[in-house]
């Protein structure tokens, strides 16, 4: 088998550094104990040790004992603790082939780097870098490993995430985040990795005869029971089922106008989310004028999203389908499907964008409060005034089912989807399902 880590995701890999953390069996075990399984784990160390690793550093950790183990990971972050101590977080940590540290030494084949492998072997230090050279070659020794693919996909997907918000890229990796935390997933989608170098949850570029392992699409507190090759991967969790699904060809999205489907079936409840970019733009001046001196005071900056033909042929197609066909059902706060997302082009990606329903934004455009110049329309983050949802805000209505259709719309919609969830224009869903 040939490694399934291409020569560009190598040399990602191997800018990003490597350092090596030193278990016992007895502290491994204690690690084994905690909450998360020794996934993901702390430690704290002094100052000076602790700058043995920086974030987003590979971390190789080599479990000493009867049994040795060896392992990869991410170094999440460093921070300090107290006057002399810092916390270095370890994350993504799984087991790697070859199962020993000796045993990857051994493959250092170049006479340079025999000496600094020798003395790494001979090493006691609790957690010290790796010099550049041989962390390059142990990194390359690692992915030549097919079976570790899964492990260093899912890192490559952590290290590549979107910071700011550029692109259609990082709003699909913010639809993927919301749908997760619908399902209770604290850290939203940053461990997920599937196939698609273009969508939100597939950030690595694989080859069709390559498919990630399932170990790679992991979230924490749920268990993959099951994926395909369209970008779909099936959690569970308890009693629930967790869908999530990412789709570039399809027309669910040119269907409905929207980018993220959430279907609460325990609640027979499905919400759908467009989302749209707001651009900065600064509002006219004005001259000020007294007895004694004029100025031109310059005018602010204004966030809006301009509701162009695009914008308007996608309010088009959810109205077709935004109708309450069974108004005597479940009760809701609003039975409307149908909601924007508006998040600030250059944001953080974990910055609070600003959530609006359908009829919310009807009824702006109907009371002329979403006017723009030449008479266009748009919608103003200012003029808004608060008036909005947050993400958490409507991450808890969606959970507990007060937002949503119901009834025979949500029977209607969901046949619609059904018929065209093989794919979709980077399209997002999120389906709950409680198990028989």
């Amino acid at each position: 088998m040939t490694s399934l880590i291409d020569e560009k995701q190598l040399k990602v890999l191997a800018r990003r550094g490597l350092s090596l953390l030193r278990l016992s069996t007895d502290e491994w075990a204690e690690l084994e104990e905690t909450r998360l399984r020794g996934r993901r784990f702390s430690l704290i160390f002094p100052h000076g040790v602790a700058r043995s690793g920086r974030p987003k550093t590979l971390a190789l950790l080599a479990i000493s004992g009867e049994e040795p183990d060896l392992r990869l990971g991410l170094i999440r972050s460093i921070q300090s603790t107290a006057t002399l101590d810092s916390r270095v977080v370890f994350d993504l940590i799984q087991p790697i082939h070859p199962g020993t540290l000796k045993a990857l030494l051994a493959g250092i084949s170049a006479t340079s780097l025999r000496s600094g492998a020798k003395k790494l072997a001979l090493g006691t230090a609790s957690f010290q870098p790796v010099s550049e050279k041989l962390g390059a070659q142990l990194i390359e020794l690692i992915t030549a490993a097919p079976t570790n693919a899964p492990v260093l996909q899912r890192i490559l997907a952590e290290v590549g995430r979107p910071k700011h918000y550029e692109n259609a890229r990082a709003l699909q990796e913010d639809a993927v985040n919301l749908a997760l935390k619908v399902f209770g997933a604290a850290n939203g989608a940053m461990s997920v990795a599937l196939p698609g170098a273009q969508t939100a949850i597939g950030t690595i570029r694989l080859q069709e005869d390559a498919i990630i392992e399932h170990d790679a699409r992991w979230i924490p507190g749920w268990r993959l029971a099951s994926s395909d090759l369209t970008g779909k991967a099936v959690f569970t969790r308890h009693d629930e089922q967790l869908e999530v699904f990412t789709a570039n060809k399809r027309p669910l999205e040119e269907l409905f106008g929207v980018d993220l489907i959430y279907l609460n079936r325990a609640r027979g409840a499905l919400v759908m989310i467009q989302y749209k970019m707001m651009e900065s733009e600064r509002r006219k001046g004005h001259t000020i004028r007294t007895e004694e001196f004029e100025f031109e005071q310059s005018g602010e900056h204004e966030w809006t999203v301009p509701i162009n033909a695009q914008f308007q042929d996608e309010l088009n197609r959810m109205e077709r389908f935004d109708k309450d066909l069974d108004p005597g059902g479940p009760y809701r706060l609003n039975p409307g499907a149908f909601f924007f997302k508006l998040v600030r082009r250059h944001a953080a990606t974990n910055s609070a964008g600003i959530i609006l329903s359908l009829g919310h934004l009807n009824q702006l455009i109907t009371e002329g409060a979403a006017s723009g110049p030449r008479g266009g329309l748009r919608i103003s983050y200012k003029s808004l005034g608060g008036h909005y949802l947050r993400s958490d805000p409507l991450v808890e209505l969606v959970r507990s089912g007060y937002i949503g259709t119901r009834g025979a719309t949500t029977d209607h919609l969901e046949e619609l989807i059904d018929a065209a969830l093989t794919g979709g224009r980077a399209v997002v869903a999120a389906i709950q399902r409680e198990m028989i």
